[in-house]
């Protein structure tokens, strides 16, 4: 039998990354540009955690769920990534990351995502922030949850 999970998303959800995403558009960056300045920046100090959500995680992992993140972030920062959830989440987690020569959509990456984590878990539920990542969760039958 398969273990219960919940998937969430790190962006616009766990941790608060609208102000790089501000910065970017200020800026005028685009394509390889926007993402390299967003990787610089999206582990940094500033970047506020939200404890809500990540009491919400802890508590479903204490009752047995595996927490599970897909985000659309790169490979590059993974190390970077990982030290960021792990300081200010208090429960063990999965952690899975576009790959490093992939730039198809945010929503085909965590489509991807699903396929291979349903292979392994029961996946309950679907946290993000995004309409189109929640689209594709709901069609996959997952209850699902927007973070705002």
């Amino acid at each position: 039998m398969k273990q219960d999970a919940v998937i969430c998303d790190i962006d616009g959800c766990l941790l608060d990354t609208a102000h790089i995403h501000k910065d970017i558009k200020e800026i005028g960056l685009e394509g390889l540009d926007k993402w390299r300045y967003f990787e610089m920046y999206a582990n940094d100090i500033d970047v506020k955690f939200n404890h809500n959500l990540g009491g919400l995680l802890e508590s479903l992992a204490r009752n047995g769920y595996e927490i599970i993140f897909s985000t659309a972030r790169n490979e590059n920062i993974r190390r970077q990534t990982i030290l960021k959830l792990k300081s200010n989440l208090d429960c063990e987690f999965k952690l899975y990351m576009r790959a490093s020569n992939d730039i198809s959509p945010a929503c085909e990456v965590k489509k991807k995502h699903l396929k291979q984590i349903q292979e392994e878990y029961a996946v309950e539920m679907a946290i993000d922030d995004e309409d189109a990542n929640l689209d594709m969760f709901s069609k996959h039958g997952l209850f699902v949850m927007k973070a705002i």
